[in-house]
């Protein structure tokens, strides 16, 4: 083994013991009423002193705005010593991202390609927090490399990616974090004890809506002067990576890349991310659904983003009905009220309904007995800026993972469900779409529009991780998009990139 290697290996693992240590060495002073010296070692290699609050030295890979967001709580939570930063925009981060944490970033080095954070042997985690499309090469590699992992939701863009990324961390054993941080969340945590624990009886019927306030002209037609975004660090090229490449336009690039199917699958794998993880989190981690119905469209936005503006999603499991609402341009429920997202689980004796505004919980008329009764309720989020109440948690919880001593919260095995759900949802909208130019479709080459609607209904088949069922035409779209190949000389095979 190289000697980096592995002196970087030797000191992970004596973080994690010198943590395991430090919690058992303080159990017993805490019996004892005796004081105890904090634990230490020197490494063979660098003779550095490592205690059990040794730092746990991060790289960023992706620094937009959520990835800034992440690297302002690994500096707010004080267990994480961020030592590299990585973006294609090199001039945003040195003008925007090194000014706003001023000192707490001192000395760390700025990068443009990502491979080379994970080829630094002084990184003990990586957080990726790139556009959706460019999660899962990071995650491979650093896997490889036997980094920590924090990624960013949703897990990937593909179906195929997800089994890669899934199989990877699993066979390395890297501890992996995803960034659904909802589940660290104590009021969404009460929820779910209270649909597990029969508050409301059984559940039959959950609601996930994602409604927006955008303008009719959402984010336009886009610039396509490539010249006036090269001094801010634009390499188009790299940015769209295994993708099918197209024409450079500043709606694929930062933020809206989102909105485009190409690279995500709009608000589904966006928000829906979030609301369908606390769903499942509550009926069971590993549950896959019986079949699938998605209908929606571009109907009203006047921009150019493929994903639709309008979508519904109905999954079928065993014995309950899970669905995904949308609507980019009206935020208004019947009633007038403006929730903005939300789960709501219904039960024979009651409903939940849960958002990071809070927990309530209303009782039926119907099925309440003495033995079993829904009481009402509501409950606050204990502090009033929710992004921190759930973010703290969460981060808390994989630097102790890191440590050894804890599990993360939203583990591979979590993220990689939940991501699924979301795609099985996108690919069954793309299976069924139509372009108002005719143009030919087959679920690979997406055309540089966006369907007039789409949707249809498939069967998925969890033995297969394929879709079967309905319009031979729609399966065969359906099963393309989600395992659609990489391109442009990239693979999900080690090297990864010819």
């Amino acid at each position: 083994m190289d000697p980096k290697q592995q002196e970087k290996q030797t000191r992970r693992e004596f973080i994690r013991r010198a943590a395991l240590a430090g919690a058992a060495t303080g159990a017993v002073a805490a019996t004892v009423k005796t004081a105890s010296a904090e634990p230490f070692a020197k490494t063979f290699f660098t003779g550095a002193v490592l205690g059990a609050n040794e730092k746990i030295r991060t790289g960023h890979i992706g620094l937009g705005g959520m990835g800034t967001a992440d690297l302002k709580f690994t500096i707010l939570n004080g267990s994480f010593a961020p030592i590299m930063l990585c973006d294609l925009r090199t001039p945003h981060v040195e003008q925007r991202v090194m000014k706003m944490f001023g000192s707490r970033l001192e000395g760390a080095k700025i990068v443009k390609d990502f491979r080379e954070v994970i080829d630094n042997p002084d990184i003990d985690a990586v957080v990726i927090a790139t556009p959706d499309h460019w999660h899962c090469l990071p995650v491979l590699y650093a896997a490889d490399a036997g980094k920590a992992i924090y990624c960013e939701k949703p897990l990937c863009t593909t179906l195929a990616e997800a089994h890669a990324m899934l199989k990877k961390v699993k066979e390395k054993g890297v501890v992996f974090q995803g960034g659904t941080m909802q589940r660290s969340g104590k009021h969404f945590q009460q929820a779910v004890e209270m649909v597990k624990s029969g508050a409301i009886g059984k559940v039959a019927r959950i609601e996930t809506f994602s409604l927006d306030n955008t303008p009719i002209t959402g984010i336009g037609p886009g610039d396509t002067d490539a010249s006036k975004y090269i001094e801010k660090g634009l390499d188009w090229e790299f940015h769209q990576g295994w993708v099918e490449h197209k024409p450079f336009n500043t709606n694929r690039w930062v933020y809206n890349f989102r909105w485009y199917l190409d690279y995500s699958g709009g608000k589904i794998t966006d928000w829906g991310a979030h609301l369908m993880d606390i769903a499942m989190m509550a009926m069971g981690d590993t549950l896959q659904p019986k079949s699938v119905t998605a209908m929606g469209g571009k109907y009203l936005m006047q921009d150019s983003r493929t994903t639709p503006d309008t979508l519904e999603v109905l999954y079928r499991f065993d014995d309950f009905i899970l669905s995904f609402t949308n609507r980019v341009w009206n935020p208004l429920t019947f009633d007038g009220n403006q929730p903005d997202h939300g789960i709501v689980f219904y039960g024979e004796r009651g409903i939940i309904r849960v958002s990071r505004m809070g927990l309530d919980v209303y009782a039926s008329p119907q099925n309440q007995s003495e033995t079993a009764k829904t009481e009402p309720a509501h409950i606050d989020p204990e502090v009033p800026d929710a992004e921190q109440a759930l973010n703290k948690p969460h981060w808390q919880n994989f630097a102790d993972s890191i440590r050894g001593l804890a599990q993360p919260a939203s583990s591979i095995d979590v993220l990689f469900n939940t991501t699924r759900i979301c795609h099985i949802g996108t690919c069954a909208y793309v299976a069924g779409a139509h372009f108002a130019s005719g143009a030919p479709f087959d679920g690979t080459s997406l055309p540089d529009e966006a369907p007039t609607h789409g949707g249809c209904t498939l069967e998925w088949n969890a033995e297969t991780q394929r879709f079967t069922g309905g319009d031979a035409e729609a399966v065969k779209r359906a099963n393309n998009f989600g395992y659609r190949p990489y391109l442009n000389g990239w693979s999900l095979e080690a090297p990864y990139h010819a």
